[in-house]
């Protein structure tokens, strides 16, 4: 466990479920996806969940121009603020910024064999199970949903 996971309120916590689950989880690299702009609690747990599921993980971070096309709107923070944030929340974990013309590079660069999102995701799972099939896809519960989700949180600093 490095220094800064140490110093993570989660991180005894985080590393005892970590060793739990290791003894029944069965995938090698589970790969995560998010904007992570405001990010709380429920991040927080979707990530802590997806790590349980494998051995190793890589957080993809979504583009600026991504998230202003795909959602409509400007991130609060930008890629590098958001990408800063989430290494420091998992300093052990790779975490990298989503190639600019190529959704997939990260899938065929890293080869995961198991893709984790959030409950409320949007993904094209139809068209990942057919470019992907040897990738298996699993939803990751929600967290005090009512109080944790980026747009409730975006509305009350707005």
């Amino acid at each position: 466990m490095s220094f800064a996971d140490s110093h993570h309120p989660d991180a005894k916590n985080r590393s005892e479920n970590k060793e739990k689950s290791s003894q029944k989880h069965h995938y090698h690299h589970v790969m995560c996806f998010g904007t992570f702009d405001i990010f709380h609690p429920g991040h927080e747990f979707y990530l802590s969940e997806a790590e349980k599921l494998a051995d190793t993980m890589t957080i993809v971070i979504a583009r600026d121009h991504r998230v202003s096309t795909g959602k409509w709107r400007d991130p609060v923070h930008d890629e590098i603020v958001r990408r800063d944030i989430i290494e420091r929340a998992f300093p052990d974990i790779r975490v990298i910024l989503w190639d600019e013309s190529d959704i997939f590079a990260p899938l065929r660069e890293y080869q995961p064999d198991l893709l984790a999102f959030g409950y409320d995701q949007r993904v094209p799972e139809a068209l990942l199970q057919e470019k992907f099939p040897q990738i298996e896809i699993v939803r990751i519960g929600g967290y005090e949903t009512e109080k944790w989700k980026s747009s409730i949180l975006r509305n009350l600093i707005n």
